[in-house]
This record gives C-alpha cells, structure tokens and sequence, in this order.
C-alpha cells in the first residue's frame, strides 16, 4: 500500500508543477491560466506575488516527491511531515479556485486516506 501512496504523492506533486510553470510564465495552459489574483479572483498579488505563489507551489511539489520517495525507503519518516505539506497544499488550492478543483480533491483523498491509516495500519 505504501507503494501505492509514493505513485500518488508523485502525481500529486507533478501537478503542483504546473502552478509553478504557469505562475513563472514557462507554460501556458488553458484550464490554469496566468493571473495576478487569488481567492477566486478577489485579491490581486501582482506579478512579484505570483512568482513567490509560484515558488511555494514548487516547493510542495518538490516537499510530495521526497515524501513518496521516503514512503518508499524509510516508511517511519514520511508521516512527520506529510500533514505540513497537505496544509500548503490546501491553502493553494484555495487561492487558486476553481483552477484548483482537483488539486483539492486530491488533498481530500489523502487526508480520509492519512485519517483511515491512523485506524486501520495500511502503512
């Protein structure tokens, strides 16, 4: 089972790329578009806010694929942190919304995932 939590931490991860590539201006994509406002487009950062957006968003990504690859090696350390990330990862998704549909349901999956763990031992 853990196996199975690294592939989709790894996933997850790679999605939270394409913030980073469309908020840097790297990739244009036409469900994520390029724009300077967050909380479904109340806020407006600017061009300097969304890049720092655009580096959190790569941080996480990097923070879901050490966490899959420590699943993977040393299954006793992954749980320390994943909680933190899963956090970042949600707020991002709210600043993002609607673009972020998925990206929250993805956080939503492993959350019930990590809350039936705690119960049931998969991993």
């Amino acid at each position: 089972m853990h196996i199975a939590l690294a592939v989709f931490l790894f996933i997850h991860g790679l999605a939270h790329i394409v913030g980073f590539l469309v908020y840097w201006k790297i990739m244009k994509d036409k469900e994520v578009v390029y724009k300077t406002t967050i909380y479904p487009d109340n806020i407006n950062i600017g061009d300097s806010g969304v890049r720092l957006l655009g580096v959190i968003y790569l941080a996480v990504a990097l923070s879901f694929g050490i966490i899959g690859y420590d699943l993977i090696a040393q299954p006793f350390l992954w749980g320390k942190y994943i909680w933190a990330v899963i956090v970042v990862s949600l707020v991002l998704c709210i600043t993002g919304w609607p673009d972020t549909k998925f990206g929250m349901v993805a956080n939503l999956i492993l959350i019930v995932f990590l809350i039936f763990n705690t119960y049931i031992h998969w991993i």
